[in-house]
């Protein structure tokens, strides 16, 4: 507004000029004076145009890397979310495998409150077990006579967690063959979660619905693992509260504590935001359960070899080589773990 005022001034006296013909000394040097206020106001308005236009363009500039920076952190997110699954798959399948649940101990029976004629049928079943789960058309035999006991005495649960141990069984067996075993090994989970509610009392009831639980969460979404994760590690401590010294229970827990340990910080944070819950543990609390598990059974090699890479974990890495040799001098250790003991060996 400044700027046209003066302009219109000017105007107005050179048409004053005009109109009497007189250009004197006086009226051209108060014009010369407007025109050098006009220019300078022209110049500060200039600067400070200036300066609005170098602040915009940093502006601009400071958003242009916002966006840049949030579209990496989206990306970067993403990224994040997908690992986390990853590792929370890998670490729930793990457990339980077929090998580990071979070499446990078991004892032959630890029912409770149970009549003294079922209990001389299930030590009989029980020792029968080992013989019959070795071949697919032995694990067929024991799945018609436990269905057949079952169905005679429904809801017994000393019955209903030896059908489902013979149904996972004959599962792996199916797996081998190539046949699809997600059905067997789900109706498994669903007869061992109905003889854990009915049990009273009985560590069995409580493990094999655990190791059902481990097995069939490959088949679940990430939200359905972790909880199942969870439940497995309530299912397999309820177990040890009544039989605490089944091995096969101890490094059942240990393998759990383990995986989970080894999941990153900012994955159990993803994992917690995304779902809920996750599952916690220590590289501690876990060589605690295998070092029990080795007092029992001392000759269970993968036993040892879990406690080498707790220890290594813990960086007790002279222990760790200890114990690295120690399963090197076991007979019988399979391939795949000899391949291990030699690379975790070179790595001490």
């Amino acid at each position: 507004m400044g700027l046209i005022s003066t302009t219109r001034t000017i105007m107005y006296c050179m048409a004053a000029v005009v109109t009497t013909g007189c250009v004197g000394f006086t009226v051209n040097a108060y014009i010369l004076y407007l025109l050098r206020e006009n220019v300078k106001r022209l110049e500060l308005e200039i600067t400070a145009l200036r300066r609005e236009l170098t602040q915009v363009d940093g502006d601009v500039t400071r958003s242009s890397r916002d966006v840049t920076r949030s579209s990496r952190d989206v990306t970067r997110d993403r990224a994040s979310d997908s690992e986390s699954e990853d590792e929370f798959q890998l670490a729930l399948e793990s457990i339980p495998s077929q090998s580990i649940i071979a070499q446990g101990t078991d004892s032959l029976c630890t029912d409770r409150q149970c009549e003294s004629g079922l209990l001389t049928l299930c030590q009989s079943i029980d020792k029968d077990h080992d013989t019959l789960k070795l071949t697919e058309q032995g694990c067929e035999q024991g799945l018609t006579t436990l269905t057949q006991l079952n169905d005679q005495t429904p809801d017994t649960p000393q019955l209903m967690w030896r059908l489902a141990r013979i149904m996972y069984e004959k599962a792996k067996h199916n797996t081998k063959a190539g046949v699809n075993a997600q059905k067997g090994l789900l109706e498994a989970l669903a007869i061992a979660k109905k003889g854990e509610e009915l049990s009273e009392g009985n560590s069995k009831s409580h493990l094999w619905y655990a190791i059902l639980l481990g097995d069939t969460c490959k088949y679940d979404d990430t939200r359905v693992k972790l909880t199942k994760g969870l439940e497995f590690e309530k299912q397999v401590k309820l177990s040890l509260d009544i039989d605490p010294y089944n091995s096969t229970a101890l490094h059942l827990i240990g393998r759990y504590c383990f995986e989970v340990s080894g999941i990153k910080w900012w994955e159990a944070k993803i994992a917690a935001t995304l779902f809920g819950c996750v599952p916690q543990s220590t590289y501690d609390e876990a060589l605690k359960y295998f070092l029990r598990a080795d007092e029992i059974n001392s000759e269970w090699v993968e036993n040892s070899l879990f406690i080498a890479k707790c220890l290594i974990a813990l960086k007790r890495n002279e222990e760790a080589k200890s114990w690295l040799d120690r399963v090197d001098l076991k007979q019988g250790a399979e391939h795949e773990l000899q391949a291990q003991i030699t690379d975790l060996k070179k790595k001490l």
